[in-house]
């Protein structure tokens, strides 16, 4: 996170900036809103959420204001934001994907994500097992559902068998491809998306 401003300035004056949130929430640091702050111009609510009541068990409430990227800092990116997501997408790179989605001109691409975000919530159940639910409902805000439904992307993009067995990231090339426009040569954005 310390980090975020370096890249950003680094990234300076670049067409636009891919954010690959494909690898899922291991080893993620939380970057929303030390990475969010340098994308935005201003206040940018993305999730809002519901929550127990709990004195009335099962039933929920809205919370009263959503999530935001608030408090915008420098340096400021001014390039697409990029977005790569797949089903193994899930949790806190799912919030990670709605927060960065937030930002103008920001598109997703690839395959929607597991449907998995949310807090954590363990509870014991009889025989000494435990288990754990999301103790939260997740939404954008416009109150559109983000659990068991994922974030969908903006441009569906799967790998392919043919992809795999050539060692391509065809969601890369995708990416790519929207960034640098229809003219690029194939074989220049295969070549700018091998690892």
């Amino acid at each position: 996170m310390a980090d975020a401003p370096r890249y950003i300035q680094s990234a300076a004056g670049t067409k636009a900036l891919i954010i690959d949130l494909r690898a899922g929430p291991s080893g993620l640091e939380f970057l929303v809103f030390a990475l969010g702050r340098l994308l935005v111009d201003r206040d940018t609510p993305f999730a809002t959420f519901t929550l127990g009541d709990l004195s009335n068990p099962g039933a929920f409430y809205w919370s009263k204001t959503p999530d935001r990227i608030s408090a915008p800092r420098q340096p400021r990116y001014f390039g697409r934001i990029v977005i790569l997501v797949d089903e193994a997408t899930q949790s806190t790179s799912e919030y990670h994907a709605m927060a960065f989605r937030a930002v103008p001109n920001a598109i997703v691409i690839g395959s929607t994500t597991a449907g998995a975000d949310g807090n954590v919530s363990p509870f014991a159940l009889p025989g000494g097992l435990t288990t754990q639910i999301s103790g939260v409902g997740v939404f954008y805000p416009d109150q559109r559902p983000t659990q068991r439904v994922g974030i969908v992307p903006d441009i569906t993009m799967r790998p392919t068998v043919a992809g795999i067995r050539d060692q391509r990231d065809e969601v890369l090339e995708t990416a790519l491809r929207q960034i640098l426009g229809p003219d690029v040569p194939v074989t220049r954005i295969r070549e700018l998306a091998k690892p």
